[in-house]
């Protein structure tokens, strides 16, 4: 039988790990109003990146996939929509704000940011109107028949888009990882090592990482042993972050959703194998072309590894 004291004492475990579960799954929060209104910045101007560039580029494959099959099968209506949302400051009633309002907010610090922001947002919001033109495609009881020139409008401007969006990410990724290393030491000083700690640190490694093999492109010195240093340290990292998850079945992000590291983990094994690969062609003493590939293949590891990471963050942390 139960007694009551065991029963009691049980209910008390069953809260602390409540408690630490609730701990260890809220996100971050930064100390001071003015760091977190320059988080709050980055979070405004990464939501048009994921929300905004990254969704297009995913809702146009899915379009141009769509008019290839309708040329045999002219009643296919699967397409949804670019997701670019209203136009308009205040939308309408029923319709979502645009993913790239970024003209509201300002500081000096994210000055390059911000301009290369309200350039994507002025060539998106520019691309609209002929995004929509498309969407009507697509709607069934529309009288609308497919229109190669809006088509060719359409992939110009989505070209356009696509192109400004580079100068854009480049500006907003060293904001981002500042103001994430500050993330990383206010998460230390008040929750400890947590799920939000441990991926912060393995996207801080990995960022070091791709500088020093940027730099190293421009002439700074790198040899095969530092990039093996670096590569271990974040092997230990991603095992460290698995290890912590793991041991926390039920834990969760904000919104009930999975951890972010869960998300991650596949594409950081990914690229680290390919960093790997690079490591040991180039101790091995391979030749140009080959260690060249591997860079590539390395670079764009990367660049999956933070889209991804930016996807599964969105505008929470």
């Amino acid at each position: 039988m139960i007694t009551t004291r065991t029963f009691g004492a049980a209910v008390v475990v069953l809260v602390l790990m409540m408690t630490l579960v609730k701990r260890v799954s809220e996100p971050p929060k930064l100390f001071g109003n003015y760091a977190s209104l320059q988080w709050a910045t980055v979070q405004v101007l990464n939501g048009c990146l994921v929300n905004g560039a990254d969704l297009l580029e995913q809702r146009y494959a899915e379009y141009r996939a769509l008019i290839a099959k309708r040329e045999t099968d002219p009643l296919a209506f699967k397409f949804l929509e670019f997701g670019m949302g209203s136009g308009e400051p205040i939308p309408p009633k029923g319709a979502a704000a645009s993913p790239c309002n970024t003209g509201g907010v300002y500081h000096d610090e994210l000055a390059e940011a911000q301009t290369t922001a309200n350039d994507y947002a002025k060539t998106y919001a520019a691309l609209r109107p002929v995004a929509e033109q498309a969407e009507r495609f697509f709607r069934p009881g529309l009288d609308n028949e497919f229109s190669p020139e809006v088509n060719e409008q359409l992939r110009r401007l989505i070209d356009q888009t696509r192109i400004q969006s580079i100068p854009f990410r480049q500006a907003l990724e060293q904001p981002q990882l500042v103001v994430r290393a500050q993330q990383l030491q206010t998460i230390e000083a008040s929750t400890g090592h947590d799920q939000h700690w441990h991926t912060l640190r393995f996207m801080l490694l990995a960022r070091q990482t791709i500088n020093a093999l940027d730099a190293m492109s421009s002439g700074a010195s790198l040899t095969p042993l530092q990039l093996l240093a670096m590569q271990q340290s974040l092997d230990n990292a991603r095992l460290e972050a698995d290890a912590f998850v793991k041991a926390l079945p039920r834990l969760r992000a904000k919104g009930d959703k999975p951890p972010i590291w869960s998300v991650t983990t596949a594409s950081a094994k990914d690229w680290l194998d390919q960093l790997a690969r690079l490591q040991q062609h180039w101790a091995a003493g391979a030749d140009a072309p080959e260690l060249n590939k591997d860079l590539a293949d390395a670079r764009t590891g990367y660049d999956l590894l933070l889209t991804t990471y930016n996807a599964a963050v969105g505008s929470d942390y």
